[in-house]
């Protein structure tokens, strides 16, 4: 906590976290740096693919917003494409997020071009702003498919495991 309280106050604004990480541990470590500054940080956290049913969904994000001690989620992620839970259904639960105000935007991540077309079908007018995939000096295949892909579509490409070997 105290490691990103220090990160905040020099400068850091975004903070990345999941339900997954120390089953769910790692968002109430969150939670409780930014209970009192919120507002200074953009907060992102994932669904669990294991959670993508549409109730599944709901659960998680109520779970996680419990967890962070926070009223919405700056961005939202679909950790990994499910293998139990068509795109529909989950992406049908981020539209109710957003609508609802839980969730500002919706993310996915370690999906393919046709992954993301389709949870940009099934969002209709909310917008997909985000894929997060591993991208780093030893891994650079997405420059040949999904970040042209991006660019072209305007979707922000967070990269994870910078420094991975």
């Amino acid at each position: 906590m105290e490691a990103l309280r220090f990160g905040i106050a020099n400068g850091l604004k975004l903070i990345d976290t999941a339900e997954e990480y120390a089953n769910g541990g790692a968002e109430k470590v969150v939670g409780k740096a930014i209970q009192d500054i919120r507002k200074e940080v953009f907060l992102v956290t994932k669904v669990s693919a294991r959670n993508c049913s549409y109730k599944g969904v709901l659960s998680a994000a109520e779970a996680s917003l419990d967890r962070l001690k926070t009223s919405h989620i700056d961005l939202y992620l679909q950790h990994w494409p499910s293998d139990q839970y068509d795109v529909s259904e989950t992406m049908g639960a981020m539209v109710e997020l957003v609508n609802k105000g839980f969730v500002k935007y919706v993310g996915v991540s370690n999906f393919s071009i046709n992954l993301m077309e389709r949870a940009q079908f099934h969002l209709g007018k909310v917008p997909l702003v985000c894929n997060q995939v591993g991208y780093h000096l030893n891994d650079r295949s997405i420059e040949s498919d999904v970040l042209p892909f991006a660019k072209e579509n305007g979707l922000t490409i967070m990269g994870y495991s910078p420094w991975d070997d």
